[in-house]
């Protein structure tokens, strides 16, 4: 079992059958951004040591009451046992090895690739009242059809998020060429009432804004964020659509195009 505390936000149980071995592999990264990392899994023994409970590791494998999974668990927690590195809670002691190569490319070269990448353009709202708040967004994209979710990306620092994680879901705009002026509106006016001033915005099935001629709307359930790097990604799951004719467009290489049929 190897512990991934990544630099990009996440924890996570890598080659959770492998009973042979147990540690945890630490990106570079800042000190308190590790230490936040260690308390969601447990607690620091010393500087090169943290016990974590077997519960936890239970839960993070994903394969718990699995009885092949529990029965090698149980042989890993036994050895670990003898060898003195379960303590009287039953934390086991687990050893950080620190990743000091991690190549990355430039922010600058990152973003000059993605700018390659075409993609839809939505508005996604939420709250209801003088709550309302809405962002714009190319980063929407599905996730699953069974049970249907969708999900998207929003800075952790973005006014959009306390307003979108207070209500508890959201609804993505599939935005098309006649809606220039309601992406423009969200683009220059403040978070608030104002960024719905232009457009034809009604009060959806969940009581939060729907662009009623979007391409597409979707009302979403929130039922997942993890924060990954500078960003949250934020996950719906999808309880009411609708549709419209519209001109689809694409943000492409830092700008908004329209898309042409080809016969």
């Amino acid at each position: 079992m190897r512990i991934h505390l990544s630099n990009a936000g996440y924890v996570r149980l890598n080659e959770s059958s492998d009973f042979r071995r147990l540690d945890v592999l630490v990106d570079p990264q800042s000190t308190e951004m590790l230490e936040k990392s260690i308390c969601s899994l447990g607690y620091r023994e010393d500087e090169q040591h943290i016990r974590v409970a077997p519960s936890v590791l239970r839960f993070m494998s994903g394969m718990g009451g699995h009885a092949d999974w529990e029965e090698g668990f149980a042989r890993m927690m036994a050895h670990a046992v003898h060898h003195g590195w379960v303590n009287e809670q039953g934390d086991i002691r687990v050893h950080l090895v620190k990743e000091s190569i991690d190549t990355l490319v430039s922010v600058a070269d990152f973003k000059e690739a993605m700018r390659a990448l075409p993609s839809g353009i939505c508005a996604v709202t939420t709250g209801q009242g003088h709550d309302i708040a809405g962002m714009i967004v190319s980063s929407l994209t599905s996730v699953s059809a069974e049970p249907p979710m969708i999900c998207f990306f929003a800075h952790q620092t973005s006014s959009f998020i306390d307003p979108l994680l207070q209500s508890g879901g959201f609804v993505a705009n599939v935005l098309g060429e006649e809606h220039h002026d309601v992406m423009s509106n969200f683009l220059r006016s403040p978070q608030g009432p104002t960024r719905f001033s232009i457009g034809s915005w009604t009060q959806g099935a969940y009581q939060r804004p729907v662009l009623s001629d979007a391409m597409a709307s979707l009302e979403c359930d929130i039922v997942w964020t993890q924060a990954l790097g500078t960003h949250h990604l934020i996950v719906g799951k999808v309880r009411k659509t609708a549709c419209s004719k519209a001109t689809p467009v694409v943000h492409f290489n830092a700008a908004t195009h329209r898309i042409a049929a080809v016969v």
